[in-house]
């Protein structure tokens, strides 16, 4: 008997029944916290924000051991986003003051805008413009000498607006015949006398034609360091009187990841090898920790202090972060400042050390934890209402990549994704021998009695596992043994 195809047979039945047994652990009844899902909208995705109290019922910091199930008990596809910082944008339009600027209807051709537009300044010791107005007035002139003028342009005053370098665009409008063309230059000076030319005939319009109306106002900016502008009709003649001229400014800056915190908890009651002024914080898992914050007693306060950490060798303890929090009150105002920045990494164990040479602590004070929480993205596959659990230390990380999960991931042409949130309040039933670290911050509610055919099928199953793998195992043996006797005649 040729024991190949024998021990071909166990092998393949060893590798389906392992599956089995792993993908009977993502069943929701193994995860010793679940919550619900509440979902706003109908997508087919949606995208979560982990409160800290996820954390702190997982099985692992990380949240590897995280799953979410539909209504009908299967895991749907997911993945975890890390929490950063986003990019915020604002828009702030500005009106600005103008001036007319004038020049003789006659003026000769060859002369350049700057000898046609001499003008007279007045202005306040900030910089910003009272009145302007042409000088085009001769030492001895008659009454009788003096020309006619026209409107060539206007002085536009932006020296009131801080960080003009995000200015973005000029917005005009004007009055005048309903459809119309209009070209002019834009310049910019910081004292009225010396010009640079941004741009060139630029071309404005307002058209309309059977109740439709065409406009182009807005002239491109990208960033302006003068402080005033300049406005010249290339022909004065057609020149429009200008009623509005609005700048656009975008503000784009950092916004900081939100963080999530815990409630204020006490110092460990383990406090060997701690000297006066240290109070030693122990958590029930490593989470992924940015800030601490602590509580101040009543009145004026100031508290230097550092955090610290284990050393690898859990021996000594080496330097976190410093930092220095404080609440002064004067005169009816309050200065204070409470929260401790950490550089990032998981932490469940570390010591608060205060300066002896500050404010004593008549006891160890109240201390919360914050994160950035993760953002959960999940397939709406099957029927709602969806579940989040945690808290099993034998599941494995089933995360996928986000490009994985969302075709187009990171483009314009993503599908859409529904926001979600998460019931903190309210726990679904869960088996009370899921395993999840201790103090989690959430309470298991009681869930239904043990269900002994589950017990007596995974016990079937393992045994006809262990079966299989003696089996295999022992015809390993035979085809060795075959292999070592010499052949005979």
């Amino acid at each position: 008997m040729n024991p190949r195809p024998l021990l071909a047979a166990a092998a393949c039945g060893l590798c389906l029944a392992l599956p089995g047994a792993a993908s009977a652990q993502d069943k929701p009844a193994s995860f010793a916290t679940r919550l619900p899902v509440q979902t706003l909208t109908r997508a087919p995705y949606y995208r979560v924000d982990l409160p800290i109290e996820v954390y702190q019922a997982a099985a692992f910091g990380d949240l590897r051991d995280l799953r979410v199930f539909n209504a009908g008990g299967q895991a749907v596809p997911h993945t975890r986003l890390a929490a950063s910082s986003e990019i915020a944008t604002e828009t702030r339009k500005t009106a600005l003051r103008w001036f007319p600027l004038s020049a003789p209807a006659t003026g000769a051709p060859e002369a350049t805008p700057d000898q046609a537009l001499a003008i007279v300044v007045k202005q306040n010791a900030d910089g910003s413009l009272v009145e302007i107005h042409s000088n085009t007035g001769k030492s001895g002139a008659t009454a009788g000498d003096e020309k006619p003028e026209t409107l060539r342009g206007y002085v536009l005053d932006a020296s009131p607006i801080a960080a003009r370098e995000s200015l973005r665009s000029l917005e005009i409008d004007w009055r005048g015949t309903p459809g119309n063309f209009q070209l002019v230059d834009l310049d910019a000076s910081d004292d009225l006398q010396h010009w640079r030319r941004i741009q060139t005939g630029i071309q404005l319009a307002r058209l309309e034609f059977n109740g439709e109306r065409i406009e182009r106002r807005q002239i491109e900016l990208n960033g302006l360091r003068e402080r005033y502008l300049r406005l010249i009709w290339r022909e004065p003649a057609v020149a429009p009187a200008l009623t509005d001229a609005i700048v656009e400014q975008t503000a784009t800056h950092w916004a900081a990841a939100p963080i999530s915190w815990s409630v204020p908890v006490p110092p460990s009651p383990d406090s060997r090898d701690l000297k006066p002024g240290e109070y030693a914080y122990k958590l029930p898992l490593a989470l992924p920790l940015r800030q601490l914050r602590l509580q101040l007693p009543p009145g004026n306060v100031l508290l230097p202090l550092e955090v610290l950490v284990p050393a690898p060798d859990r021996r000594r303890w080496r330097p976190l972060a410093r930092s220095v929090v404080y609440r002064i009150t004067s005169n009816g105002r309050e200065w204070s400042q409470n929260e401790i920045p950490l550089p990032g990494g998981m932490l469940d164990e570390f010591v608060v050390r205060i300066d002896p040479r500050s404010n004593t602590l008549p006891h160890g004070p109240l201390l919360a934890y914050g994160l950035e929480p993760a953002q959960l993205i999940f397939l709406a596959s099957g029927e709602p209402p969806y579940q989040v659990a945690v808290g099993n230390r034998q599941a494995q990380d089933a995360a996928l990549p986000a490009m994985t999960l969302i075709p187009g991931f990171g483009s314009q042409q993503v599908p859409e994704i529904g926001l979600a949130t998460l019931k903190t309040g309210v726990q679904l039933g869960a088996d009370p021998t899921a395993t999840a670290p201790a103090a989690s911050g959430i309470q298991p509610l009681p869930t239904e009695p043990r269900n002994w055919k589950k017990i007596i099928l995974w016990s079937v199953l393992i045994a006809g596992v262990l079966g299989m793998a003696l089996m295999a195992w022992q015809l390993l043996r035979q085809m060795n043994a075959g292999d070592k006797t010499p052949d005979q005649d």
